[in-house]
């Protein structure tokens, strides 16, 4: 954990966040991406999730139809860059917090909500954080849920896809006004306890040059 702290506080001190040309604010249904049209990734989405999302008495079967997103599809035509990279194309908001609505499980299928991350980070700890929001949205009866991404490890693909060093979360519970923040270096070897990656709301502010107001994010180029 010292090793990982001492990342962030490295990172926070070198790297710009937003300060940046080329960010495309996304807006569906379900989530808004802010889009990156020079590292092809979404630096922030964030959605709201309600316990009457996850309850349904006919759930949808995942899709697994990974498409351009239709509102930006010039800059999201990214299939060919994850074939054969190595890399899952993680989503940012996840399907199964969609499978109570057809547009919501279209949606967050569009490449404008994906961030290449190694399988076993994806499927592991990432994918258990996924199921701690939706506990905390049937326990609470609704979260706002912030993710975004940070640095750039490498890239992939011919329109060089950028691969974050860094992912993070943020769980708002509206009704306790508390907040529940982690970061997680997108590896292969995230292997600690879940816990291990929670950290305080101003790291994930000051790292990625965001901040938060009644749980809704601000980035500081907008």
């Amino acid at each position: 954990m010292k090793r990982i702290l001492t990342f962030l506080l490295f990172f926070s001190l070198t790297l710009t966040g937003f300060a940046q040309e080329g960010i495309v604010k996304i807006e569906h249904k379900f989530y808004t991406s802010w889009f990156s049209t020079s590292e092809h990734i979404p630096l922030v989405v964030e959605y709201t999730l309600t316990k009457n999302m996850l309850q349904c008495s006919k759930p949808i079967h995942r899709s697994n139809k990974f498409t351009p997103d239709p509102d930006q599809s010039s800059i999201t035509s990214l299939a060919k860059d994850y074939r054969n990279s190595g890399f899952d194309r993680g989503h940012n908001m996840n399907a199964e917090d969609n499978k109570c609505d057809n547009e919501g499980m279209k949606e967050c299928f569009y490449y404008s909500n994906m961030t290449p991350q190694p399988h076993s980070f994806n499927a592991g700890r990432w994918e258990d954080l996924e199921k701690l929001e939706r506990t905390d949205a049937t326990q609470f009866g609704k979260v706002i849920v912030t993710i975004g991404s940070v640095g750039k490890s490498e890239t992939i693909g011919p329109d060089n896809v950028v691969v974050p060093k860094f992912m993070w979360k943020v769980i708002y519970i509206i009704s306790q006004n508390e907040y529940d923040c982690y970061i997680f270096p997108d590896t292969d070897n995230v292997t600690n306890a879940l816990n291990k990656y929670k950290v305080q709301l101003d790291q994930i502010e000051n790292l990625a040059s965001v901040t938060f107001n009644n749980g809704t994010v601000e980035l500081e180029s907008e």
